[in-house]
């Protein structure tokens, strides 16, 4: 049960990784096309549309794996220790990073949001999950165990 809730965790971050780094290559890419300034990256970099669908495709997969390790989570928190949510300050932000997610999917699929507000949100969200992640272990007493 732990380990499914945390190797789903852990692979929903690399997801948000790579839609955040897709999400920075976008930015670059189209602050050059913008500027008409074509540098040494613009020959290697994919096109706008070919980053935008990773982008998209590492949101929708890291937010179901997200999804998936927040369900587990869950269910372990009530088996272990008796309580569904126990409001732990990583589980406020878990939450929070989920619905944050959530949002942008369900933005990006309906098109009302597309390309630099995507990619500006994944860079940005990106942070959150590292805040998550990282930051909150170090900062508040949680039950949940430090890197």
């Amino acid at each position: 049960m732990v380990i499914v809730h945390t190797v789903s965790s852990l692979l929903s971050y690399v997801a948000f990784l790579v839609a955040c780094g897709a999400g920075a290559l976008f930015l670059i890419q189209e602050r050059q096309i913008k500027r008409k300034r074509m540098g040494i990256l613009f020959h290697h970099l994919p096109s706008l549309d070919q980053l935008e669908r990773v982008n998209v495709l590492a949101i929708g997969l890291g937010f179901a794996l997200l999804t998936v390790g927040l369900s587990w989570g869950v269910v372990g928190s009530r088996l272990l220790r008796g309580v569904w949510w126990s409001g732990d300050p990583k589980e406020i932000l878990s939450a929070t990073l989920w619905v944050c997610y959530c949002i942008l999917w369900l933005a990006r699929l309906r098109a009302t949001m597309r390309g630099r507000r995507v990619a500006l949100l994944s860079v940005l969200g990106f942070a959150l999950v590292l805040f998550t992640f990282l930051g909150v272990s170090w900062l508040v007493p949680t039950w949940h165990p430090s890197l």
